[in-house]
């Protein structure tokens, strides 16, 4: 009996609300009816059980009250089943409570009817709080992040619109007959440009990233133009600083490899150049080799350098977002902090791993494998066209092509202009916006428009759409190729959906733009020049671009070792001025005589050799000591430019 009274007091001593429920029977059908509540039931609602009991559970419920969710109650007590739900109800007061309730059915031991029904009710009133303040804030953060995009999507084109400008007539002054002095100017511009343009991307790559619309492809490409590329943007930084640069390929790593070429090379540089960064004296080593296995092939890629190193406690940090090992390196050697995580990510996007090993002022080695596939020979194409003289197109009558450039960016706009003339074009039209091209088309006729994507009053699309409803009437369509600076990913789909018919992306490179254009008019490239794709390989071994040396040449052997001597008697010439000018302090012998030297590298392909002395060229105020160093990087280089070039015999 004791035991009894114990059993019958359980329910009070549970924080739960429990109630006992019966199904009745009421005008318009069958109900339930509260039979019993605890005192947890009071403490949750505030309701008596005398101001419950008799009453149907609807009296709880409220506005907010989820339909779906008591049709699910009403399912189950009709099916005699249980189940679990989250409800919200209101108590005494009118105040809102979510609680999760938990309905059992109560089987008669006699019959197995189920008349009565048990529900357990548990507050869960700051949890769901909790939940909803989590997914106003979720939205807020997607909100920013979208907010983010558009505004990194903005930078881009306002960005990389004027880069466009800066770096292609940059590159069309570089190509002119010009001083010395001023094209060490115009390369500066050049190359600060181009440094510009990295940090640009950078920042955009990392906005691709955090959006996950960063996408790696698959194509041919050719190992050595992802090496001479690394090279040439490498070796003159390390040349300023007195560094050795070499390049190590074994000679099983194939010719052409299937993958993402782009992203590859972009990784390889990022490490290439923090390794560069981050070295005061000794060099780098990039090396490469290759697994050749039936289930994963992988190229394995190692960056060695004798640089400052990296202290333990900043291990784990190094391929975090906006990392460096400490504010004063960020202070020394600048930086944004992306790189590395842009090359991690990049790198696992690709299916490969990542690591390195570092001691202080000893160095660090970045090593990584990448799984990739060589390349199938229907993929492969072997010719490289080479765009060196004016009329750059053929098949097609250029006095005859009219062409309109809508540009709102006046120097974006000359350097279109430019590049069509080089190509052969003769007639020309340009509109700084939407309408003024609008009311060209009203009195000319076209064979192609390139439009900018970004301009005020009436945008691209926008001037796109109106040409189009224009044609419409005339039953004829233009091709029109949009140019943009916005990089972000979807922008060509952008560019198609809105009527364009191709895509070039800001800054505009002259081969992509000479290929687009010809395909538009029926033309093709002047494929009479053509580069080799040759034994060149990028390791310490070959230190002269023969299709340099071939320019003098044109494959005529006697003019080759005409040349070639020639080259040399300068040579020992020069590195004779440079040693008595380092002997005797002499300043400005000492930058003449490397002035002299530099040109003749640079011209016959030596373009080591020819960097070593363009940053000679400046360090005339040099201690004695500091140029014998300086001296004996060019005597080093120029023993393998000999060597090889003495082999050619």
């Amino acid at each position: 009996m004791e035991l009894e009274k114990i059993l019958s007091k359980i329910p009070d001593y549970t924080t739960d609300a429990i109630v006992i429920g019966k199904t009745v029977e009421r005008e318009g059908g069958p109900g339930t009816e509260i039979v019993y509540v605890n005192k947890g039931f009071t403490a949750l609602t505030g309701y008596t059980a005398e101001e419950s009991i008799g009453k149907s559970p609807k009296f709880l419920q409220g506005p907010k009250t989820s339909i779906e969710t008591l049709e699910r109650i009403a399912q189950a007590l009709k099916k005699q089943s249980s189940i679990t739900a989250e409800l919200l109800n209101y108590d005494k007061d009118g105040s809102e409570y979510w609680v999760e309730i938990n309905i059992n059915p109560i089987r008669s031991p006699e019959s197995e009817e189920c008349t009565f029904f048990l529900a357990a009710s548990r507050d869960i009133t700051e949890r769901k709080n909790a939940e909803s303040q989590l997914i106003r804030t979720m939205k807020h953060a997607e909100a920013a992040t979208k907010a983010k995009s558009d505004f990194l999507a903005n930078m881009s084109h306002e960005l990389r619109t004027p880069m466009n400008g800066i770096l292609g007539l940059a590159e069309i002054v570089q190509s002119m007959e010009i001083t010395d002095e001023v094209r060490e100017c115009v390369d500066a511009i050049h190359g600060s440009g181009m440094s510009l343009l990295s940090i640009v991307n950078d920042i955009l790559d990392l906005s691709k990233i955090e959006a996950q619309e960063l996408e790696i492809e698959e194509y041919a490409f050719k190992t050595h133009d992802i090496l001479k590329n690394i090279k040439d943007m490498t070796t003159l930084s390390a040349a300023r600083k007195n560094l050795n640069f070499d390049i190590q390929v074994n000679f099983n790593v194939p010719e052409w490899l299937m993958g993402d070429g782009k992203r590859l090379q972009q990784v390889i540089f990022n490490l290439v150049g923090n390794a560069v960064k981050f070295t005061e004296t000794g060099g780098i080593t990039l090396s490469m080799d290759y697994k050749k296995t039936e289930s994963a092939p992988t190229l394995m890629i190692q960056v060695q350098d004798t640089g400052i190193g990296i202290p333990d406690e900043f291990h784990k940090h190094l391929f975090n977002k906006f990392s460096q090992a400490d504010t004063s390196i960020s202070r020394k050697f600048g930086g944004t902090g992306l790189g590395l995580a842009i090359t991690k990510y990049l790198v696992e996007m690709m299916g490969g791993t990542i690591g390195f090993t570092s001691k202080v002022n000893h160095g660090t080695t970045f090593y990584l494998s990448i799984p990739i596939k060589e390349a199938p020979k229907q993929e492969i194409r072997t010719t490289e066209i080479k765009v060196s003289n004016e009329n750059a197109l053929k098949g097609v009558d250029l006095q005859e092509i009219k062409a309109l450039i809508v540009e709102d960016h006046p120097i974006n706009q000359m350097l279109v202009v430019k590049w069509l003339k080089k190509l052969g074009l003769k007639q020309i039209d340009s509109a700084m916006n939407g309408f003024e091209s609008i009311s060209l088309l009203r009195n000319n006729s076209y064979d192609f428009i390139l439009m900018d994507c970004q301009m005020p009053e009436l945008d691209g699309y926008e001037t796109t759409s109106l040409i189009r409803d224009m044609e419409k009437q005339l039953n004829k369509r233009t091709p029109i190729i949009a140019m943009t600076a916005n990089a972000m990913l979807g922008e060509r789909e952008k560019c198609i959906a809105a009527g364009m018919d191709d895509y070039l992306s800001k800054p505009l490179n002259f081969g992509q733009f000479q290929s687009c254009i010809a395909q538009w008019i029926g033309a093709k490239p002047n494929a009479e020049e053509e580069t080799s794709s040759g034994d060149f390989m990028m390791d310490s071994s070959v230190p002269v671009d023969l299709s340099r040396l071939n320019e003098f040449t044109e494959g005529d052997k006697d003019t080759e070792q005409m040349v070639i001597g020639l080259f040399l008697d300068t040579a020992y010439e020069s590195l004779d001025r440079l040693k008595t000018a380092q002997l005797q302090s002499e300043a400005e012998e000492w930058s003449k005589a490397a002035h002299s030297f530099k040109g003749a590298s640079g011209n016959l392909g030596a373009m080591a050799l020819h960097s070593l002395c363009s940053a000679a060229e400046h360090q005339g105020d040099l201690s004695k000591d500091e140029k014998a160093a300086v001296l004996g990087n060019i005597y080093a280089e120029f023993s393998k430019v000999e060597n090889y070039l003495k082999g050619l015999n």
